[in-house]
C-alpha cells in the first residue's frame, strides 16, 4: 500500500446538501457527545511512539508474525516502538505516528498538536478527565470501552495528557535556534510491510524498522517556517494550559517556544516539501499565530507588534478569501481567530474578527442546509482524500467564531456536521471507528487489528472482526469517508476513504470540545494537582484577573511554616512571602508587569499551584 499524494485542484465542490439534515437540535443525547469526545481524544494515545504507553498495542505479544518479513524477535519490545529514534546521541523518541502507518510527518504533526491545545484553551470547560496518562485503568482491567468505565482520572484533562505527549517531542524537535527536526521515518519503506508498530520496529531499516539502527530522521536549518511557527504556537499555548498542573513544565514550554521563534526569525524563510504531504509556500499566517500565542503567554508587547506587522493580508478580501478549507496546508483561520481574540488590545482585533466572520458565515456556508461545503477538488479515484476532515475543521472554525461573539446556543451549522460524522445521516453510519452500531469495519489502521501478516491487504478474511465485541474497537479514528452516504467503500485498500490521520481528528475533537462545553460543561472544581490532604491548605484566589493586589483565601488557618511564591511564565521567582495563622493573605502586585503568573503555596510536604492574570 502506498498512500497517494494529497493534491489540491482548483475546482471546489458543494457537497452533502442533498443527503444531510438541517436541524435545530442535536441528534444525540448528552452522553453520546461525551463518548465521542472521549474516543476521538484517546485516539491520539493509539498513535504514540517511543517509551510512552500506547494503549492499543501495550499488550500485543506478536505471536503470529509472518516468516517472510525479516522479524528480529530479539529486537522486539512489547508495547514499545521506535526506541532508536536518535540523531547521533540526541534523543528524538516519542511523538505521534501520522495515520494508520508509523511515520511522523511534521506537516500534520505540529499543526495537529497546536489545533488540539488551541481548542482546549478556547473551550476548557468542554474537556473532562476520564483516564490517566498511562491508561492503566484500561490496560489493567483489559477493558478499553466507554461502557466499562475503567478509566482512572488523574486530575488532568484527558486532552492535555494527549497534547503533552506531543509537546514532549516538540521540546526535543526544537533543538536550538538553528536546528529543527520535522520528520521521523520514510513513507516509502514504512509502507512495505503490514504489521503492528511494535513488530515494525524489529524489522530492518529497509522495511521501515530499526533493528539495524535508527530510521530516517529529517532536520532543517531553515525553510521550515510554517512547521517551526506551529511548534512555537503549540508550546506557548501549552505553557498557559499546563501551568496549573506543572509550573516547571510550563516554563520549559515557553522557553522552547522562544527558541522556535528565534529559528523562524533567524533562518531562511520557506516551506520544506514532503513527498506525502505536499504543501504550498505559505507561512505568514503561522507566524501571526506564533506571535499572538507568545504575547498571550508572556505579555511582551514586542510579540504583539510583530504579529501586527504580519497582518496586512487581512486588509482586503482578495488576500484572505482563499476559497478553501482550514487544513494542514491552510491555517489562515487560526491566525484570524488569534488576532480577533485580542480584541481592543490590537489594532487588528476588529479586522481579524471580520475575516473570521467571513470564513464562518460566508465562505463555509452552502446554498442550502447547514452542512459545510468548501472541499478540495477531485483527486485519486474521483474522491478528495480524507474528505470528512474538512467539514469538521469548518465546524471548529464556527465554534471559535461563536465563542468570540458570545453566542450562547450551539449553531446547527456545527451540530449538523458533527452529527453526520457520528451517524446521523442517510445510512445511519458513523464515520468514527467504534462509535455507534454501524461504523467502518475495515479502517486502514495497522495497529487496530494487532495482526502481523505481511499480505493482510490481500487477505482481509484474516482480519479480526471489528465490531462491538472486539475489545479494541473504540479507536475513535475518523476515516476519510465520502461525499455521499451511499458512496463509502469500506475496504482497507480504499486509502482515501478508510484511512484517517491525526489531522483528521484534530478539528473533530475541537468541535466536540465546544459542543461539550455547552452540553456537558466540566465543573470548575479543584484538580487532584491542587487537592491536598490538609484542610487548611484548600484556598481560592481573587480577584482574578487582578490589578494591584491578589487575595488568597484559605479554607482554614495555615499552621506552621507556609510560603507563598509568585512565579512568572519563564519560571523566575518574583515574590516570596512567609505566612501563618491567617485565613486571608494579600499580595501586592504593583511591581509586576501584565501577564500570566503562578502562585505556589508550600506548607510542609504539601504544595498547591494556581494561576492568575495580572492586568
Amino acid at each position: 500500500m502506498v498512500k497517494l499524494k494529497y493534491s489540491v485542484l482548483g475546482s471546489l465542490v458543494s457537497v452533502f446538501c442533498c443527503n444531510t439534515f438541517a436541524q435545530n437540535e442535536p441528534a444525540f443525547d448528552k452522553e453520546q457527545y461525551q463518548k465521542a469526545l472521549w474516543m476521538t481524544t484517546r485516539f491520539y494515545g493509539a498513535q504514540r511512539m517511543g517509551e510512552g504507553v500506547n494503549w492499543l498495542v501495550e499488550t500485543h505479544e506478536a505471536n503470529n508474525v509472518s516468516a517472510n518479513i525479516n522479524f528480529d524477535r530479539s529486537k522486539f519490545v512489547q508495547g514499545k516502538s521506535f526506541l532508536k529514534d536518535y540523531d547521533g546521541d540526541y534523543d528524538l523518541r516519542g511523538g505521534w505516528a501520522d495515520c494508520g502507518d508509523f511515520v511522523l510527518f511534521g506537516q500534520t504533526f505540529f499543526y495537529s498538536a497546536y489545533m488540539l491545545v488551541l481548542g482546549y484553551n478556547a473551550f476548557p470547560e468542554g474537556y473532562p478527565d476520564f483516564y490517566s496518562e498511562d491508561y492503566h485503568g484500561y490496560v489493567n482491567s483489559d477493558d478499553y470501552t466507554w461502557e466499562g468505565k475503567q478509566g482512572v482520572p488523574d486530575g488532568i484533562p484527558d486532552i492535555l495528557n494527549e497534547v503533552k505527549y506531543a509537546t514532549d517531542f516538540i521540546l526535543k524537535a526544537v533543538r536550538d535556534n538553528r536546528t529543527f527536526y520535522y520528520q521521523k521515518g520514510d513513507g516509502d519503506v514504512d509502507h512495505k510491510v503490514w504489521c503492528t508498530s511494535t513488530v515494525k520496529s524489529a524489522l530492518p531499516k529497509s522495511l521501515g524498522g530499526e533493528a539495524d539502527g535508527s530510521r530516517m530522521i529529517l532536520k532543517a536549518t531553515g525553510n521550515a517556517t510554517a512547521m517551526a511557527s506551529q511548534a512555537a504556537s503549540a508550546l506557548a499555548a501549552m505553557a498557559r494550559a499546563y501551568a496549573k498542573y506543572d509550573a516547571d513544565y510550563a516554563a520549559a514550554c515557553i522557553e522552547k517556544a522562544k527558541v522556535a521563534c528565534e529559528f523562524v526569525e533567524n533562518t531562511q524563510k520557506g516551506t520544506t516539501k514532503a513527498a506525502y504531504y505536499p504543501v504550498e509556500d505559505r507561512y505568514i499566517h503561522d507566524m501571526v499565530s506564533m506571535y499572538v500565542e507568545l504575547y498571550k503567554t508572556t505579555k511582551d508587547p514586542e510579540y504583539l507588534k510583530k504579529a501586527e506587522e504580519n497582518c496586512s493580508w487581512m486588509d482586503n478580501e482578495k488576500s484572505y478569501n482563499y476559497n478553501y478549507s482550514l487544513c494542514y496546508d491552510h491555517r489562515e483561520d487560526l491566525a484570524a481567530y488569534n488576532m480577533a481574540s485580542l480584541g481592543d488590545e490590537s489594532s487588528y482585533g476588529g479586522k481579524a474578527l471580520d475575516v473570521l466572520k467571513f470564513y464562518a458565515t460566508t465562505m463555509y456556508i452552502p446554498n442550502s442546509g447547514y452542512f459545510l461545503n468548501k472541499l478540495p477538488g477531485k483527486s485519486w479515484g474521483g474522491e478528495p482524500w480524507g474528505v470528512l476532515r474538512f467539514p469538521c475543521n469548518q465546524a471548529f472554525v464556527r465554534a471559535l467564531y461563536d465563542k468570540l461573539t458570545g453566542e450562547e446556543t450551539i449553531s446547527p451549522y456545527i451540530t449538523t456536521t458533527i452529527d453526520y460524522m457520528m451517524g446521523h445521516n442517510g445510512k445511519n453510519f458513523s464515520y468514527i471507528v467504534g462509535f455507534g452500531d454501524k461504523y467502518p469495519a475495515y479502517a486502514h489502521h495497522r495497529n487496530l487489528y494487532r495482526t502481523d501478516i505481511n499480505d493482510l491487504e490481500k487477505e482481509t478474511d484474516k482480519l479480526p472482526k471489528i465490531d462491538n465485541n472486539y475489545k479494541f474497537a473504540q479507536l475513535g479514528y475518523l476515516v476519510g469517508g465520502s461525499r455521499n452516504d451511499g458512496d463509502y467503500n469500506d475496504d482497507i485498500n480504499n486509502y482515501s476513504g478508510t484511512e484517517g490521520g491525526i489531522d483528521y481528528n484534530a478539528g473533530l475533537v475541537g468541535a466536540l470540545g465546544y459542543i461539550n462545553s455547552k452540553m456537558n460543561p466540566v465543573p470548575e472544581t479543584e484538580t487532584s494537582v491542587e487537592t491536598v490532604t490538609k484542610e487548611e491548605m484548600a484556598c481560592v484566589l481573587g480577584p482574578n484577573p487582578a490589578e494591584d493586589h491578589l487575595n488568597i483565601y484559605f479554607g482554614g488557618k495555615p499552621e506552621g511554616k507556609t510560603t507563598i511564591e509568585v512565579i512568572d511564565m519563564m519560571g523566575s521567582l518574583c515574590i516570596s512571602n512567609a505566612v501563618s495563622g491567617k485565613s486571608i493573605h494579600t499580595i501586592n502586585l504593583e511591581g509586576l508587569n501584565k501577564g500570566i503568573y503562578l502562585v505556589r503555596i508550600i506548607s510542609g510536604n504539601e504544595t498547591i499551584t494556581k494561576q492568575f492574570i495580572k492586568k
